[in-house]
């Protein structure tokens, strides 16, 4: 899982929460979402152990891998199905208590369901999900080839298929359902235009047609290069200045291509062994995070690959979230699969960090003060120079390129 475009192209789909508390099974998260994948790191002995122990570092969204399209199950989720009843709604009613919820990821590298019924496939999972007493499901659905083409499929196909096997999921659970995709930054591109995603925009063309059944993104921001994603600007204002292979796929970029800007969750590696590149330090983060929300109004929060032990993975989410556990906040009772009612969690962390101040660590930026009637976009200012609306703050092109304004986007080209 979580491997490059380049090596293994991996989409991960979950049935998650939202920035704004919404009705749902299991909980209302709010932003910022502080999600955690547990996959073979964890206390075999006593698997429950592991999620009580990531909702107590203070992650709110806890993801256990893998279930198979086949039906069977993996690592986590297979030790995690082993328990009996009893166990499963004591560790579900422990966490929904500490404000977090839990889903299972469906796929890995050594899955390609691409040959199953999308809307069979989507009840399925959540079937059993909802029959192991968890919140959601995710998909980590690999084996996706350049301009957003599977084995089997034309791109219009494949999106087709990922937006019903969305819909279908979210049906399944039923009133309140809530789903989060976390592909890969690339996947993303302008709907008709020539990027790595292809015409058809990869996922902007999945959430085109399946808006209304996707809460938020865990967005992996790595495996991508060693420039990649690795500056506040490469990863939230212009990728192309640091990852030429993959230009348009920062966090507004992939907002203009019209996400929700609080659906863009930041995916990253706890640690530099997670992933072959783009790791950045859980301070660095914290001040990313920061400059987002003065720059953007960003708030959606970071998903983390992968649970290693509690020490380490305390320590990265409280560098990123100082203040305390969960503290993206749980604003309602539990319902739906857990036996009993979760206290309420509330913080005054509201996702933009606290006690640290940030500055942009990338190129220097302005305000514009040009967005008076401008839809909200980038747009060029002149030559070199462009401005995202409706923040006003302008961004210097990379060296060498020009500004070129398309609709509500721009291209430094």
């Amino acid at each position: 899982m979580m491997k490059s475009i380049i090596l293994a192209l991996a989409v991960l789909i979950s049935c998650t929460y939202a920035k704004t508390p919404v009705e749902i099974i299991g909980a209302n998260v709010g932003n910022p979402i502080k999600a955690i994948y547990v996959d073979w790191h964890l206390n075999w002995n006593a698997p429950g152990q592991s999620i009580i122990d990531a909702a107590t570092a203070g992650y709110n969204v806890i993801i256990i891998s893998f279930y198979l399209s086949s039906g069977s199950t993996a690592d986590m989720a297979q030790a995690w199905a082993a328990l009996d009843d009893a166990t499963k709604q004591s560790v579900i009613n422990q966490v929904h208590g500490m404000g977090a919820v839990v889903t299972v990821s469906l796929g890995g590298s050594t899955d390609s369901p691409y040959d199953k019924d999308a809307n069979t496939l989507g009840q399925q999972v959540a079937q059993w999900a909802k029959s192991q007493y968890l919140d959601g499901v995710d998909f980590d659905l690999e084996n996706i080839n350049q301009g957003f083409t599977v084995s089997g499929m034309s791109d219009t196909q494949t999106v087709q298929w990922i937006a019903d096997l969305t819909i279908a999921c979210a049906k399944e659970f039923g009133q309140g359902a809530v789903i989060s995709h976390a592909p890969q930054a690339p996947y993303f591109g302008r709907i008709g235009g020539s990027s790595w995603a292809g015409s058809t925009g990869g996922y902007s063309g999945v959430y085109n047609q399946a808006a209304q059944a996707i809460t938020y993104f865990n967005i992996q921001f790595y495996n991508q290069g060693s420039s990649c994603y690795a500056d506040y600007n490469g990863l939230f204002i212009q990728s192309g200045q640091t990852c030429s292979v993959f230009p348009g796929t920062s966090v507004q970029e992939i907002h203009v291509y019209g996400v929700d800007m609080n659906k863009i969750v930041v995916g990253k590696p706890v640690t530099t062994a997670d992933a072959s590149n783009g790791w950045v330090s859980g301070s660095d983060l914290h001040n990313f995070f920061n400059q987002a929300a003065s720059d953007l109004g960003w708030n959606a929060g970071v998903m983390g690959w992968v649970w290693n032990d509690q020490a380490t993975c305390t320590s990265w989410i409280q560098d990123i979230y100082p203040g305390g556990s969960n503290s993206g906040g749980v604003s309602s009772s539990i319902s739906g699969n857990s036996a009993t009612s979760a206290t309420s969690a509330t913080s005054s962390n509201t996702g933009t960090g606290t006690g640290t101040s940030s500055s942009n660590t990338g190129s220097s930026s302005t305000s514009g003060g040009g967005c008076s009637g401008k839809a909200t976009g980038m747009y060029c200012t002149d030559s070199t120079h462009f401005e995202w609306c409706p923040s006003g703050t302008v961004q210097q092109c990379a060296a060498g390129t020009t500004c070129q304004q398309n609709g509500d986007s721009i291209e430094c080209v």
